[in-house]
C-alpha cells in the first residue's frame, strides 16, 4: 500500500498528533483564562475594597455629623452639591469616584444624578449622553430611608486583559491549532513513510520475498534501529531457511545410499532365502547401513540440542588442560596406527565453565577429522595455550589444507569438500564443533595464513 494522504489522515500517528495539538490548545486556553481571570479578579477585588472603604467613611461622617457635613466634605465638587455632565469628564479623567446621595423619595440631593444602582453591588452605566463606560457601584441604605451610592469606572486594565485573552483565544483556535495540525501532518507523513517502508518489507517477506529488507538511513535513529533489528532477523531467517534447504538436501542425499543398499540387501535376502550364510551376510550388511542412518539422525539430534542451548544448564567447572591432555593420550595410539605423527603441547591452568561431554565431543571431531583427511606420515599437532584472558586450542596438520573455495562452507551441515561425497562421514562433524564452540562462548576459525588445515578455538578464560 502506498503512503497516500488519505492513509496518513487515517493513521494512528496522525490521530495522536490531532489529540496532542488539541490538548496543547486546550491547556493553553485554560492557562490563559486562568491567569486572565486571576488578574481581573484581583483588579475587581481592589476596586470593591476601595468603594467599601469610601462607603464606610461616608457612613461614619453621616452618622457622626449628619448629611450636611457629608455633602460639604465628601460630595461637593466645584462648590456645587449636584454635579453636572461636565464634571463627569473630570472624574473620568482623574479616575475619581462617583457619588450620589438620594433622599427617601430617591431624588438626588448631592452628587451626580445620572448614577443609579440597586442595593448592593452592581455594574451599571451612567445616565449620560456621551459616556458609555461601565461603572461598578454599591448602594448603601442610610438613616430615614436615604441612600448613598458610590461607584468607579471599571479599570482600563480589566478590559485590556479580557480583550487580550479573547484575542489570544482566537489566535490559538484559528492560527496555532491549524498551524500545529499542518506541522503535525508533515511530521506524521515523515514518520508514516518510515513505518510504511518497514510494513512493505514485512508484506514482501510474507509474500515469499525473503530477500527483502527494510530501508535504513544514515541517521541511526529509532526507526533505523528498528529496521536494522528487523533486517538482522531477516538475515538470520534467510540463513536458517538456506540451512534447512541444505539439511534437507543433505539428509536426502546421505540417506539415499544406505536406504538403497538396505533395499538391495532385502531383495538379495528374498532371492537367497534358502542360503543361510548368504542371508546372514546380507542381514549384517543391512544392519551396518541402518547403523549409518541412525548415526546421521543421532548427530542431527545432538546438533539441534546444542544449538538450542539445552545443555547450558548443566555447565560446571571444567579443567580444559587436563581434559585436552586426556584426549591427546587417548588418540595418540590411533594416529600411530594410521601412520601419522602426533604431538601435544598443553599449558596448565585452563579452567572454563562448560559441559565436559560436549567439549570432549568437540575435540574428538577435530582429531578424527585429522585422522581421516590427512595424508600418510602427516604431522598433526594438538596445542593449548593460556594467553591472558583467553584460552587458545589448536588442532593443526601439515597437509594440503582446505581450498579457498571451500573454507567458507566447512561449518555448514552436510557440507563436504569433495564433490563426489565419497569419503567417510556425513558432513555434520564440523557443524557440531561450531555449535559446541558457540554454546561455550568460543570462536572457531580456520587459519588461512599457514600450510595445512589449522583449526583454532579461542575460549574465554574464567576469572
Amino acid at each position: 500500500m502506498s503512503s497516500t494522504p488519505h492513509s496518513i489522515l487515517r493513521s494512528t500517528v496522525f490521530g495522536r498528533v490531532i489529540w496532542a495539538c488539541a490538548g496543547f490548545v486546550i491547556i493553553a486556553l485554560v492557562l490563559l483564562w486562568s491567569i486572565s481571570g486571576a488578574l481581573v479578579w484581583h483588579m475587581d477585588a481592589q476596586q470593591r475594597a476601595s468603594i467599601l472603604d469610601s462607603i464606610a467613611y461616608a457612613q461614619e461622617v453621616y452618622y457622626g455629623r449628619g448629611s450636611e457635613a457629608l455633602i460639604d466634605e465628601e460630595i461637593v465638587e466645584d462648590g456645587e452639591p449636584l454635579w453636572d455632565d461636565d464634571l463627569i469628564y473630570e472624574v473620568l479623567e482623574h479616575e475619581a469616584q462617583l457619588v450620589v446621595l438620594r433622599d427617601v423619595d430617591y431624588e438626588p440631593v448631592a452628587g451626580f444624578p445620572g448614577l443609579f444602582a440597586d442595593v448592593g453591588w452592581q455594574v451599571t452605566y451612567l445616565d449620560h449622553p456621551e459616556i458609555d463606560e461601565p461603572v461598578r457601584a454599591h448602594l448603601a441604605l442610610l438613616r430615614g430611608g436615604e441612600t448613598i451610592t458610590i461607584g468607579e469606572f471599571l479599570p482600563e486594565g480589566r478590559a485590556a486583559t479580557l480583550e487580550f485573552a479573547m484575542a489570544m483565544s482566537f489566535a490559538l483556535v484559528l492560527i496555532v491549532l491549524p498551524l500545529s495540525l499542518f506541522t503535525g501532518y508533515l511530521l506524521s507523513r515523515s514518520v508514516f513513510n518510515r513505518i510504511e517502508g518497514i510494513s512493505q518489507t514485512a508484506a514482501a517477506v510474507a509474500a515469499g520475498q525473503i530477500n527483502s529488507r527494510a530501508p535504513e538511513s544514515d541517521r541511526y535513529d529509532e526507526f533505523d534501529r528498528l529496521a536494522g533489528g528487523i533486517n538482522r532477523m531477516l538475515d538470520r531467517l534467510e540463513a536458517l531457511n538456506a540451512n534447512i534447504e541444505a539439511v534437507s538436501v543433505g539428509v536426502a542425499h546421505d540417506l539415499r545410499t544406505p536406504l538403497t543398499n538396505i533395499g538391495g540387501r532385502l531383495e538379495l535376502i528374498s532371492r537367497n532365502r534358502n542360503d543361510p550364510e548368504a542371508v546372514e551376510a546380507h542381514l549384517t550388511a543391512a544392519e551396518d547401513y541402518l547403523a549409518q542412518i541412525l548415526r546421521i539422525f543421532d548427530a542431527l539430534l545432538r546438533l539441534g540440542e546444542v544449538e538450542a542451548g539445552q545443555r547450558e544448564a548443566a555447565f560446571e567447572d571444567v579443567d580444559l588442560s587436563q581434559m585436552t591432555r586426556d584426549m591427546a593420550e587417548a588418540y595418540a595410539p590411533i594416529f600411530e596406527d594410521a601412520n601419522k605423527s602426533f604431538q601435544a603441547n598443553i599449558d596448565d591452568g585452563a579452567m572454563i565453565a562448560g559441559d565436559r561431554e560436549l567439549l570432549e565431543q568437540l575435540l574428538a571431531n577435530l582429531l578424527e577429522n585429522a585422522v581421516e583427511h590427512t595424508r600418510d606420515a602427516a604431522q598433526v599437532t594438538l596445542s593449548l595455550q593460556v594467553d591472558g584472558k583467553s584460552i587458545v586450542v589448536t588442532v593443526a596438520d601439515d597437509g594440503p589444507g582446505i581450498s579457498p573455495a571451500n573454507r567458507g562452507r566447512i561449518f555448514e551441515r552436510f557440507y563436504r569438500a569433495d564433490a563426489s561425497r565419497s569419503t567417510k562421514g556425513n558432513g555434520l562433524g564440523l557443524s557440531l564443533v561450531k555449535a559446541i564452540a558457540d554454546l561455550h562462548g568460543a570462536t572457531i576459525s580456520l587459519d588461512a595464513e599457514v600450510q595445512g588445515a589449522v583449526f583454532k578455538l579461542v575460549f574465554p578464560r574464567r576469572d
